[in-house]
């Protein structure tokens, strides 16, 4: 009870912020009546602060998402200059993600010309998965996983290409961050086409997951991408690791929700066996059912009710609810937010040894960053 409470009080919270109620109105994967009806009263009975909105919205990176809900459902009552406003910034967007695109399928395919296995994370695969447009996705750069003994062959062709490394390493300190743990991608750059490049070995540092590719290349299948087949992931793998990327930020990234929630909504025949199976071996299924939850509770998302019913039964899923909800909602102190993200991801983790190995990499960056002089 004393948790219900708590969870009724940030909902009540969440209604009290009518901007934040618009945005997880607009942005929730099927819309009803009662939703169309309550976006349009938000939106006409003029307590929105405009300026607020178009500011979360982009913080939660979801201005497509956004612009393209009211501009479809109540565009003659948004006050023409806001309208305006998110009209060019989605525009803005959807050229970039259409130029990003072109050079994803571009190095992919270089990438397969020398039999590099290489699958796309995130970017502009995700957005024609999920969306079916890459417009309505935001991303501000280009994730590629590979298996790390194709890094350097990697390195060669991207070097190749015109990009250069984030940080100029020796070989002795490329074969040492390689078997950090801490570390998960090797970064490149792109000078005159501003283009940020994540190569990833693992899909998040291993004291966060320990997701590698040896996991996921037996389910690899053809997807589609700008008229070009690449590798892609199933769905039922993509799940548990967009809920581990979001984890990792604890939930603060609102458009990993929307990737989540509308990834669930889109896919009414999921196997949700091999979800659930998939998340266990990855010791991952406290955080999807964390993501489950939220996807259902924010953005309306309807579960199967025998994995609803798991998902209600995890108990430490609604202990930290409040938690999430106030790094996702409110405004926090950097002391309050980096003391959050540690109790978080201590009780986030089911398994004895991801615990401890999340807590030896914390003492190893604190040390590391007093050291520096950065703590």
């Amino acid at each position: 009870m004393k948790t219900l409470s708590k969870l009724n009080i940030k909902n009540q919270a969440i209604h009290a912020v009518p901007e934040i109620e618009l945005i997880l109105c607009c942005v929730r994967p099927q819309v009803d009546d009662a939703t169309t009806a309550r976006i349009k009263s938000l939106v006409k009975e003029n307590n929105i602060d405009w300026q607020k909105f178009v500011q979360k919205a982009h913080s939660y990176s979801v201005v497509s998402l956004v612009y393209t809900r009211l501009n479809t459902i109540c565009p003659e009552f948004v006050p023409e200059p806001t309208l305006a406003e998110l009209r060019s910034f989605f525009q803005a967007i959807a050229a970039r993600n259409l130029f990003l695109t072109g050079e994803l399928v571009k190095l992919l395919s270089l990438m397969q010309e020398q039999g590099i296995v290489a699958v796309p994370y995130k970017g502009p695969v995700l957005a024609s998965l999920i969306y079916g447009n890459v417009a309505l996705r935001q991303f501000g750069d280009l994730d590629i996983i590979v298996e790390q003994k194709d890094i350097f062959a990697v390195k060669k062709l991207l070097l190749a290409q015109g990009y250069r490394c984030k940080v100029n390493m020796t070989y002795a300190e490329e074969i040492a961050y390689l078997q950090c743990k801490t570390q998960h991608t090797y970064d490149f750059i792109h000078d005159d086409k501003q283009i940020f490049i994540e190569v990833h070995w693992r899909i998040a540092p291993k004291y966060v997951s320990p997701i590698e590719p040896q996991h996921l290349w037996k389910d690899l299948e053809p997807f589609s991408l700008a008229g070009t087949t690449v590798s892609n992931l199933p769905n039922e793998d993509w799940l548990p690791i967009l809920c581990v990327h979001a984890s990792r930020h604890i939930w603060t990234r609102l458009a990993c929700l929307c990737d989540i929630a509308t990834l669930i909504q889109n896919n009414p025949n999921l196997n949700w066996e091999k979800v659930l199976k998939q998340a266990n071996a990855w010791g991952c299924r406290r955080i999807l059912f964390l993501g489950l939850f939220l996807a259902h509770h924010l953005l309306e998302v309807v579960l199967p009710e025998e994995i609803w019913q798991q998902v209600k039964a995890e108990r430490r899923v609604t202990t930290l609810l409040p938690q999430v909800y106030n790094q996702l909602f409110h405004e926090v102190t950097s002391s309050d937010r980096f003391l959050g993200r540690t109790l978080y991801h201590i009780q986030i983790r089911e398994r004895l040894q991801d615990k401890v190995l999340y807590f030896q990499s914390f003492f190893y960056w604190l040390m590391t960053a007093r050291t520096s002089g950065e703590f």
